[in-house]
């Protein structure tokens, strides 16, 4: 019975979990792809493929590969819309997200009850985990598992990040990353640097500024709005 925000009254409940299975299950296959991508496997020698997870979108750009993809990919969502659209119209009998798979798939109603309650719960997790590390890998520029010692992912002023970066950010990413590297580690996010625009504050020895807002803006700016907010 989850559904706090009452979309299911708006919404065909049934277009509803179609999204969210397909959703969830190019998550779960881009979680497993993107860590055998950071462990080292690759699908071919070429050298278009000896990127780590964060350039492979830009590398496979230049590459030409993502036309062809979105070709066949165009295909499978075509083939799926009219599956859809047959089951909206009455002629089948199709549940959502249903395509035929029987590989594994349990043959009572129970086991596939379950099965199909496992795919939903793991694909839920899966877009809350992809998410989570593409998140960390933006911030630490470190492959999986992120938290690892050793060498930080090389940048350069030249460097284009896949998903918030330009030519012109890449430069102040590159002397802050720098900076990074010379500091110790903050108490509360182990992962990054102790923030240096926190002190003199309450609080600063937990070091949590994660967005490194106090190297933008005034740090006692920040406090007043935080206190001011936080009262109200």
């Amino acid at each position: 019975g989850f559904d706090p925000m009452g979309f299911s009254y708006a919404f065909d409940i049934r277009w509803l979990r179609e999204a969210e299975l397909k959703h969830g299950r190019i998550c779960m296959l881009a979680t497993v792809g993107w860590i055998a991508t950071d462990l080292g496997m690759r699908v071919s020698d070429n050298a278009a493929f000896q990127v780590s997870s964060i350039d492979a979108h830009l590398s496979m750009v230049k590459f030409g590969s993502m036309s062809q993809m979105l070709v066949w990919l165009g295909f499978a969502e075509l083939f799926g819309f009219m599956a859809m659209i047959r089951m909206y119209q009455g002629k089948t009998d199709r549940a959502a997200g249903d395509f035929g798979f029987r590989a594994l798939y349990p043959k009572d109603e129970a086991g596939q009850y379950q099965m199909q309650l496992k795919e939903l719960r793991n694909g839920r997790l899966a877009m809350l985990a992809y998410g989570g590390i593409v998140t960390a890998a933006v911030l630490t520029g470190k492959p999986w598992p992120f938290f690892a010692v050793g060498e930080s992912r090389p940048r350069t002023a030249g460097d284009r990040s896949t998903f918030c970066g330009s030519l012109q950010r890449a430069h102040a990413w590159g002397s802050t990353a720098a900076r990074h590297a010379e500091r110790e580690g903050s108490a509360s996010l182990p992962f990054l640097p102790k923030p240096a625009g926190l002190k003199g504050l309450v609080g600063e020895e937990q070091g949590f500024d994660p967005l490194a807002f106090a190297e933008t803006f005034d740090a006692r700016w920040l406090r007043e709005a935080e206190l001011k907010h936080g009262r109200v």
